[in-house]
């Protein structure tokens, strides 16, 4: 599964995040509350994901994907200082385990505290809607004021109107407003999932798409200067994104090569 790259996109696209980026560049110290904390703490285990492309980060310190850090591994002594606070370790005296398999097995149950696992799996069905709502958040980044079923079409969002419905068609074709109207809700209902989500990935909780609070926040896609950062390292995200919705959707041979709309000066 694509975890790390699904989480870096995730990550830049979080408002919280970039903010919580913003914060420890500038050195700001004024008091903040207990998500403004655990954001802040997420921003210094994985880094500023603006300033770099997915290759630097994966290569880089701050990748520390779920796969990778929640791995259990052996250690030596000699690799102490490389271990969280948080970890826990179990000693083998001179490195050599004498206790049976069974008796080993029983022993880790009685002393290991068993973590919850993620509420949400990550099955083709769902890796391919964290794509898509990817994929749907860059459109509208880049097209603020592109009418939402031609999002919604060039986002491949409704599999069955892939190929079908042309995201620069006229509107004047009354035998497609049934597929307009129902891609204009699919947007509205995946607008908000990605929001969730990379605000739920900024504080290490990905791939939850909950509501946060009480209220639905959302994504200001009128906001230029943000819209400039999501692409200050070009557009090899939202590239990536198409490719892995077309492939996600085994849509190969619906689709031109080239996305439909245009990119309004943003990425080029």
């Amino acid at each position: 599964m694509p975890f790390g790259r699904l989480f870096f996109n995730y990550l830049k696209l979080s408002p919280s995040y970039a903010a919580g980026c913003h914060r420890i560049a500038n050195g700001a110290k004024t008091k903040l509350n207990a998500h403004g904390k655990k954001v802040l703490s997420c921003v210094e285990v994985y880094g500023d994901v603006n300033q770099c492309q997915y290759g630097e980060w994966m290569a880089g310190p701050e990748c520390k994907c779920f796969s990778e850090r929640d791995a259990v591994e052996v250690r030596t002594a000699n690799e102490l200082a490389s271990i969280s606070k948080s970890d826990l370790l179990l000693r083998f005296p001179n490195g050599v385990n004498k206790m049976t398999d069974k008796e080993l097995l029983a022993f880790l149950k009685a002393n290991v505290p068993k973590g919850e696992g993620s509420n949400t799996r990550l099955t083709p069905v769902v890796v391919k809607n964290l794509w898509k709502n990817i994929y749907l958040s860059y459109l509208m980044f880049s097209n603020p004021d592109v009418e939402l079923w031609r999002i919604g079409a060039e986002a491949m969002l409704v599999d069955r109107f892939i190929g079908t419905i042309d995201p620069m068609g006229r509107r004047m074709n009354a035998s497609e407003d049934h597929a307009r109207r129902h891609l204009t809700l699919t947007v509205v209902r995946h607008r908000e999932w990605a929001f969730n989500t990379a605000e739920h990935a900024a504080v290490d909780d990905f791939p939850c798409k909950a509501k946060l609070g009480e209220s639905q926040g959302c994504f200001d896609f009128t906001d230029a200067c943000r819209a400039q950062q999501l692409f200050a390292q070009g557009a090899e995200e939202m590239g990536n994104a198409r490719a892995e919705v077309i492939r996600c959707s085994g849509a190969h041979r619906k689709l031109s090569v080239k996305p439909t709309l245009h990119h309004q000066g943003f990425l080029f």
